[in-house]
């Protein structure tokens, strides 16, 4: 009895803690920050050793469910693992491994312990209504033209368009587009009483209004489509076919109204196809091309995990200058980060789900073998739940969804709830936990939930460091703090580089040369670019430190690098640029005109690299062209003549 006690206590903790993590990712802004990562982390982390608990606990629970899908899973985090102790960047593919493990372990806790019935609906019922209130925010935030998250500010760019409490409106639409499906899923065919149907009707309008005002492109289409083939696979009922025709027509009507009587959104839509505007579609096609050259340098095995960025640059195109992080397409970006063999192993796992899926289908309906006779909550859940998936999988081809954690760990919980009614269809896929297989799991959780649970305070420490550092209000006050959060993570190659162009800045104002300040910046830059090579800034600044150094020959071969691994980058053009300005002479000072006249538009305007986004340091760099460097060449150049 006590056994029994403390396996229900345990299970009860893993539910909570589940629906804490699916419910605290998307208010959190879908946890994209490291902080809110590294809270979520953790949180799956202790549900995995409550697990073990449940493991060892109660003598009756001696399976474990493992179909196909779980195999791919333990691949892939095998070959993730390959990936990580081969990496050019210790700290990137640190950070993608551990969102693997997070997302992976999330999965394997909930096919193996929440599987019941009851689990499914109060999850559903959770995630639900919270994304019924976040698309409320959303819809007022257009009411009232918010730019503002919480007490966050958005990006000019998003404004006017509802993210809810995402920053980026796109992936704001890409998790509600999950639970669309599933929401009218219960609405329709679920066997819920009428409180219930009316609460969970309100909520699938509130999220329907929600992808509308996101003006994500990408969303409506997804979303569009996944409505479709949820009407012809419902309509086909004939039960249903009132119901489906009542709503369908009240959807599309209110679709029709919001696009006749929103100009925003009819300008969303009109702007895909004018050139020059930031939302061209050729924007996105261009990223492509870049990532599709970035990957023919390691096809077999990529360049990475997170790599794509660190890699970009060198293959960047010149009318986009800011750094892309994703490619904005999950699929080529996992073929450009992991390589073929990575992109085979995800289409591998999405076959095997979509074969589990396709199995368990008709032993879903085993409370309704026929729709017409009696509704049922399983089967709901079965055919909201792979609709949501499928418009997921849509609005990635456009977008990065899949690496956005709120998004991840829904898909990843529907997938997993979805693969469990395969244990209706067959019961091969339960394997007795004998002694030895339960040690090798409990050692496997407790490791993976130990690594997870650490990596969680390393990242809150160091993040503690770097907000001291910002608020700091003395040069050796903020020093101190990046150097303690370099302490704490010695291998953020960010914080280094950063440590390093504040030495150089405060070296820079001061009349010698040769000071404490110089070697400290040239050893932290030098750090920096240990850490990350492909690093075109820290490559530039270094060379702006030998320069002052007198080393002009090792400077060279600095911005030699630096041009290199960023060639149509405006910041690293300019900081060539100065250094030919700085050594002099008619060849150099030729060369420095022309340089600066690519980052300057006003000389020759097709040429000129504008950045992509807008971005302050891109424009005081050009305001200070115009001003000082370019009249300054010019003059020179008069006088050598």
């Amino acid at each position: 009895m006590a056994n029994k006690n403390l396996d229900n206590i345990c299970e009860k903790v893993i539910l909570f803690l589940i629906l804490v993590a699916l419910i605290f990712s998307p208010l959190a802004t879908g946890a994209v920050r490291t902080m809110e990562f590294a809270i979520v982390q953790g949180l799956i982390a202790v549900a995995a050793i409550f697990w073990v608990v449940r493991i060892w606990g109660d003598p009756k629970h001696k399976r474990l469910l493992l179909p196909p899908v779980v195999w791919i899973i333990f691949i892939f985090i095998g070959y993730a693992l390959y990936h990580y102790l081969t990496a050019d960047v210790e700290y990137t593919a640190r950070s993608e491994l551990l969102r693997l493990l997070t997302y992976g372990m999330m999965f394997l806790i909930v096919i193996n312990n929440l599987y019941k019935s009851n689990h499914m609906q109060i999850i559903m019922y959770a995630v639900v209504l919270t994304g019924a209130l976040i698309a409320i925010y959303g819809i007022i935030q257009v009411i009232i033209g918010s730019d503002h998250v919480w007490h966050f500010t958005r990006p000019a760019q998003y404004l006017g368009r509802g993210s809810g409490t995402f920053i980026n409106p796109n992936h704001f639409a890409g998790w509600l587009g999950m639970l669309l499906p599933l929401c009218l899923s219960y609405v329709l065919i679920g066997r819920i009483n009428l409180t219930m149907r009316i609460l969970l009707g309100y909520s699938a309008l509130m999220l329907l209004l929600g992808i509308a005002v996101s003006m994500s492109r990408g969303g409506w289409i997804s979303t569009s489509m996944m409505l479709f083939v949820f009407v012809g696979v419902i309509g086909f009922q004939k039960k249903f076919r009132l119901k489906v025709i009542i709503i369908t027509f009240l959807f599309f009507t209110a679709i029709s109204i919001f696009f006749i009587k929103s100009d925003f959104a009819q300008d969303r839509i009109s702007r895909a196809n004018t050139p020059g505007t930031l939302d061209h579609v050729e924007s996105r096609t261009e990223l492509w091309i870049s990532a599709y050259q970035v990957w023919k340098e390691e096809k077999l095995f990529g360049v990475g995990p997170g790599h794509f960025d660190h890699r970009f640059s060198a293959h960047r195109p010149p009318t986009l200058q800011s750094q892309p992080v994703r490619v904005h397409n999950d699929y080529l970006n996992i073929l450009v980060d992991w390589g073929i063999i990575g992109l085979i192993l995800v289409a591998i796992w999405f076959s095997t789900l979509a074969y589990v899926i396709k199995r368990c289908w008709k032993y879903s309906q085993r409370t309704a073998s026929d729709f017409s006779k009696k509704t049922s909550n399983r089967a709901a859940f079965v055919l909201g739940g792979t609709i949501g998936l499928g418009s997921l999988t849509i609005h990635s081809f456009v977008d990065f969804n899949l690496h956005i954690p709120s998004n991840a760990i829904l898909a990843s919980t529907i997938a997993a709830l979805l693969t469990s009614f395969i244990r209706f269809a067959t019961e091969s896929y339960w394997i007795p936990i004998k002694i030895t297989l339960r040690l090798s799991l409990s050692i496997f959780i407790c490791g993976m939930a130990g690594l997870m649970i650490h990596q969680s305070i390393v990242q809150l420490r160091e993040l503690q460091s770097l907000n001291a550092a910002q608020q700091a209000k003395s040069f050796p006050e903020q020093i101190a703090q990046l150097e303690l959060a370099m302490k704490r993570e010695p291998n953020n190659h960010e914080t280094a580089a950063s440590i390093g162009e504040i030495y150089r800045i405060k070296a820079s104002s001061l009349s010698t040369p040769n000071t404490p300040e110089m070697e400290k910046a040239k050893k932290w830059l030098q750090r920096a670019i240990e850490l990350n090579p492909y690093d075109a800034y820290s490559h530039a600044r270094l060379g702006l430190i030998l320069n002052r150094l007198g080393q002009t020959t090792e400077a060279e071969k600095m911005f030699k690098v630096a041009e290199e691994l960023d060639p149509n980058g405006y910041m690293t053009i300019a900081y060539v640029a100065w250094h030919k300005m700085y050594i002099g002479g008619l060849t150099n000072l030729m060369t420095a005109k022309r340089y600066f006249e690519r980052v300057s538009p006003t000389d020759n305007p097709e040429k000129g690299l504008i950045a992509w986004r807008s971005e302050t340091s891109a424009t005081n760099l050009v305001n200070q062209i115009r001003a000082v460097y370019l009249p300054y060449i010019k003059e020179q150049l008069q006088n050598l003549d």
